[in-house]
């Protein structure tokens, strides 16, 4: 009975709420948003504390990302890329010199550019090309915003291309902790000069604003020194127990959509029973709206170049 009682002050309006489901009340409101906050910095503490059991993770599959990629090719009846063991290694290389030197570019600040690491891991190439993405939970949104940019989408459906190899990396970029995927195109040397094609252009996902594109110069291909050894780098996305990312949206969207739910039916009950309220609801909306806006902030789309 205690339990009953309990569930409808907190979810319906009633004589002991004051006709305002209480979980609507600013004080409550007020309690939910110091909780967001602490549990915020519960994990940033805990994420210092215990970095193999609390951190960010995305779970993107190398082999799913050429499988989308070679998909997208197929409906525009292209032949599909074939993985190549050395340009993955190249892309993890890429993705970890990223995460190294603190950029998010095709060229690294030292001039250091994407083909250099074709030719470190003994990769000699005809043509070559290179996408990247970061901040996406899942291959298919990664693959679909590629797609979604037409300079992306010209690498992807580029008849050119034979080959492909894919690296994911997981770090702290310039603070942020982050997902990156590298994917490199290319076409192995048979005995021609070699040209880079590149044009990747810098976008957020949901962005449609032009931006200016990339277009290496071509060159020649020189002798490579001697392959070193590649260095234990990560390969894929790390498994962890718990994901700040994932956990904070979990969160967010059930107190998103238990707000939803309680508001409808204090409307409901409210228009139904013609219940008359001096005080009205405003504070409740601002709150109920800032709380949907920390949710799209969360949730915001990945970045491509």
């Amino acid at each position: 009975m205690q339990f009953a009682k309990f569930v409808r002050h907190l979810f319906f309006p009633h004589e002991s709420n004051n006709q305002k489901a209480k979980l609507l009340h600013t004080s409550s409101l007020f309690v939910i948003t110091i909780g967001l906050i602490g549990f915020q910095l519960i994990l940033g503490v805990s994420y210092k504390a215990f970095p193999r059991v609390l951190g960010y993770a995305a779970n993107i599959s190398p082999s799913e990302v050429i499988s989308l990629t070679n998909q997208k090719r197929a409906e525009s009846g292209l032949l599909p890329l074939t993985e190549n063991s050395l340009l993955s290694q190249a892309a993890i290389a890429k993705g970890n010199d990223m995460l190294a030197k603190g950029y998010w570019a095709h060229f690294a600040p030292d001039g250091t550019t994407p083909w250099s690491f074709f030719l470190n891991f003994g990769y000699k190439y005809r043509y070559a090309g290179e996408n990247l993405a970061r901040d996406f939970s899942d291959a298919g949104s990664a693959v679909n915003a590629w797609m979604n940019s037409p300079t992306h989408k010209e690498n992807i459906l580029n008849a050119k291309y034979e080959e492909v190899g894919i690296g994911v990396v997981e770090g702290n970029l310039s603070g942020v902790d982050t997902t990156i995927i590298v994917q490199f195109f290319g076409t192995s040397l048979t005995g021609e000069p070699s040209v880079p094609e590149v044009k990747a252009k810098e976008t957020v996902a949901t962005s449609t604003k032009p931006v200016a594109t990339i277009t290496p110069i071509p060159t020649l291909v020189p002798t490579p020194t001697p392959t070193p050894e590649p260095e234990p780098i990560n390969s894929g996305s790390s498994i962890t127990y718990v994901s700040p990312f994932t956990s904070t949206k979990g969160i967010l969207l059930f107190i998103v959509g238990v707000l939803i739910m309680v508001l409808s039916i204090d409307l409901i009950i409210v228009k139904r029973n013609k219940i008359a309220r001096i005080g009205g609801r405003p504070v409740a909306h601002i709150a109920f709206l800032g709380m949907i806006l920390a949710v799209i902030l969360i949730l915001k789309a990945g970045q491509i170049i």
